[in-house]
């Protein structure tokens, strides 16, 4: 089987694992916002944000060390495993530790218990993390698929029962647990039939892959870093209830970019891997890359921001307002993140973690700043400082980290690109229409005699942003009336779209999968 039939066969397995894992990790959050407080999902992105940071350093930044560098030895690989397992050892003692500053910079003290029990994930994580990388060296995402869906089944099995039984925001806590705790074990199981790590500590064996993953473990703690500290600071000034409703957002909007995007970006990387040294594939293959996550990812925000004073309503129920104002905006930073999001893998196929590390740093220094300046205003001047950040942080990042190391012009990625997206404005321009004149913002007749004008149409919309119970209350349709009618319609116009784009890459896609393209 060629290199390109097993990526496609990677996408799809990740596509499965995407559809199965990430749906019951949203089914979770949808069940639970109905039985929980938005006081309680506050209180747990305020334990998980440390506990998400200092997962990052668990595998000591090995990880894509392995998949860089083509070859291990069986000593090599040992090294690794126990150099992984002393890192989470050594994170969780951290985490314990550092409870109760943190409780105490949040003015939280439960923040204490929750942070020392969400940190037992880190020594979990690490166990079966060296597991999980060789299986996606390998392009052998049909385990990776079974594992991450059985976990997440796990996982909500556990929220929703212990959430049933009264135990509030820890019904949360655990369900973390149980899914580092699950896939560790089936890693662990599957891996352990082909490679077993003996006791084997030689670090000056794996100099190299440490001296790579000192920089990858630095660069993606500040990268974390850098997308967290919107929480720390929000939890800081804000408190745990706008917190809360900031987390769902966050959850909702950035779900496609950050559950979607890797499911074509983790097969990137080992692929991009194996060509490092060809450019001219290089070039292709982003752009390649790009286009498929740009057609999986943009719809969704889309749709979110267009549908969200209903979807919201319909899936989390009464009480989430803040929720709603603040998807639309989330949707534009979240597609500033999507066209970010596949330059790591140029970068670290070059092996250039150093400039992805420098890079993580100053994007970690700037946004501590804007988010401390946005925190003096608003939840919206600090969302809306986030997002112009973003936009600027894309454009300098794809010079310096893409343009400049495959010699990509852009001319040549603008082109590749904007046609698509200038196409999508129609899809949205008609399901927009659509829910303002169904929800009676924009009274139809007032249109068509001319009674309603420019400045009444825009104050009437940012009279109904404001009040968001103008948008579902007065809709002609109810909640779930209005998301089919507005997903129907986006799907009808935007599928002719994608199909004049992508029909190359669809074709390729599935001709991979067929049987017969096995050898």
């Amino acid at each position: 089987m060629s290199l390109q039939e097993k990526a496609y066969r990677g996408v799809g397995w990740s596509g499965l694992s995407g559809i199965i894992a990430n749906g019951l990790e949203l089914s979770k959050y949808i069940v639970l916002a109905r039985i929980l407080e938005p006081a309680d999902f506050g209180l747990l992105a305020m334990a998980m944000v440390i506990v998400g940071i200092c997962r990052i350093f668990a595998d000591g930044g090995t990880s894509n060390a392995v998949i860089h560098f083509r070859n291990q030895t069986g000593p090599q690989l040992s090294t690794l495993f126990w150099i992984n397992i002393l890192a989470g050892l050594s994170l969780y003692l951290l985490v314990f530790l550092s409870a109760p500053f943190f409780a105490a910079f949040y003015s939280e003290p439960e923040v204490t218990p929750l942070m020392r029990l969400g940190g037992l994930v880190l020594p979990l994580y690490a166990a079966g993390v060296l597991y999980e990388v060789k299986l996606r060296k390998s392009l052998s995402f049909r385990m990776i698929t079974i594992t991450e869906s059985t976990s997440a089944l796990f996982s909500f099995i556990t929220a929703l029962v212990l959430a049933l039984w009264g135990w509030g925001v820890y019904a949360l806590i655990w369900s973390h647990i149980v899914t580092a705790g699950t896939m560790a074990l089936l890693y662990a199981a599957n891996g352990m039939r082909h490679w077993k790590p003996s006791f084997v500590f030689r670090p000056r064996d794996v100099v190299s892959h440490l001296r790579f993953g000192f920089f990858q473990m630095g660069e993606r703690g500040l990268n974390v870093y850098a997308t967290r500290i919107d929480q720390l600071i929000i939890g800081r000034f804000f408190g745990p209830e706008i917190l809360g409703a900031y987390h769902i957002a966050w959850q909702i909007v950035l779900f496609p970019v950050m559950r979607l995007s890797p499911l074509l970006n983790r097969v990137a990387l080992p692929v991009f891997a194996n060509r490092q040294d060809d450019d001219g594939i290089l070039r292709n293959g982003y752009l390649r890359l790009m286009s498929g996550v740009t057609a999986l990812v943009t719809p969704f925000l889309l749709i979110l921001a267009v549908s969200s004073p209903w979807l919201i309503p319909l899936l989390f129920g009464s009480g989430w307002n803040l929720t709603i104002q603040l998807v639309p905006l989330m949707a534009v930073l979240a597609f500033f993140r999507m066209l970010g999001s596949p330059s790591n893998n140029i970068v670290l196929s070059k092996g250039k973690a150093a400039l992805a590390f420098y890079w993580a740093l100053l994007l970690a220094i700037l946004n501590t700043g804007i988010f401390l300046i946005g925190a003096q205003f608003s939840i919206y001047v600090l969302l809306g400082l986030h997002t112009i950040g973003n936009a600027l942080y894309f454009i300098v990042g794809q010079r310096i980290m893409v343009n400049r190391l495959i010699d990509l012009t852009w001319i040549r990625f603008l082109s590749h690109l904007t046609p698509f997206l200038a196409a999508l404005l129609i899809p949205w321009f008609g399901s927009w229409v659509l829910r303002n004149l169904a929800s009676g913002v924009w009274p139809l007749s007032h249109l068509l005699d001319g009674k309603l004008g420019l400045t009444e149409a825009t104050e009437a919309l940012l009279h109904a942003w404001q009040n968001v119970t103008i948008w579902y209350q007065h809709a002609v349709w109810g909640d779930a009336g209005m998301v089919i009618a507005i997903v129907t319609l986006f799907l009808i116009l935007y599928l002719p779209v994608l199909w004049y784009f992508q029909s190359g890459l669809i074709r390729e896609f599935m001709q991979a999968l067929r049987p017969s393209g096995r050898s």
